[in-house]
């Protein structure tokens, strides 16, 4: 009696989950055609039964960020840190902090001096800066098991262990640069401010 229980109650688990269709991933290929990277779990009903929501989640990310030594990540201003929140955003920045080479960033002058700027200050105080914490979406797409199933990704760890982008920090270019001591031309209209004069 209690194995046929058992049986009935996970051919109705299994029958709920096929008829609700829930969570989908869309292929790469699906991606390409459509021209809108994936974002992630969907922000459908949670349905915990359903080992779609929690294996979804395991995909290679559509585009991976581009990694430089300029500020891609500015502390000092909400926007960014909604960048985290967002569903759509939310991979590329873990993609982006998991990468060694883009630590660089906080080496910078320029990137403690925007907690200096009062725009950045009032950006804080606006309430349209956090719309996106807002959105019933985003959510609904946190309460989804399979929006954390990336953590778990060997893919998202690859630029870890990747020696390359360690190097940045064995070239002298890039210390240089950091402080200020490689030649800049002052009317450079590009050139940033360092720790001992300007950077180009």
């Amino acid at each position: 009696m209690k194995i046929k229980l058992l049986a009935l109650a996970a051919s109705a688990l299994l029958t709920i989950s096929v008829a609700s269709n829930a969570n989908q991933a869309e292929t790469q290929a699906e991606i390409a055609a459509t021209g809108t990277p994936q974002a992630g779990a969907s922000t459908g009903p949670v349905n915990p039964f359903d080992a779609n929501y929690w294996m979804a989640a395991f995909n290679a990310p559509a585009e991976q960020p581009s990694i430089s030594g300029e500020m891609t990540f500015n502390a000092a201003r909400p926007t960014s840190w909604m960048q985290w929140i967002n569903p759509a955003t939310h991979q590329s920045m873990h993609m982006q902090f998991l990468n060694p080479a883009s630590y660089t960033q906080f080496m910078q002058l320029q990137f403690y001096m925007e907690f200096t700027k009062p725009e950045n200050m009032m950006a804080w105080m606006n309430p349209a800066s956090f719309q996106v914490m807002m959105d019933p979406q985003t959510m609904t797409h946190w309460m989804n098991p399979a929006s954390y199933m990336h953590g778990a990704d060997p893919a998202m760890y690859t630029e870890t262990m990747n020696p390359a982008n360690y190097m940045v920090y064995l070239n002298p270019a890039t210390y240089a640069a950091i402080m200020g001591s490689s030649t800049c031309d002052q009317n450079n209209p590009n050139k940033t401010l360092a720790w001992f004069g300007y950077r180009c």
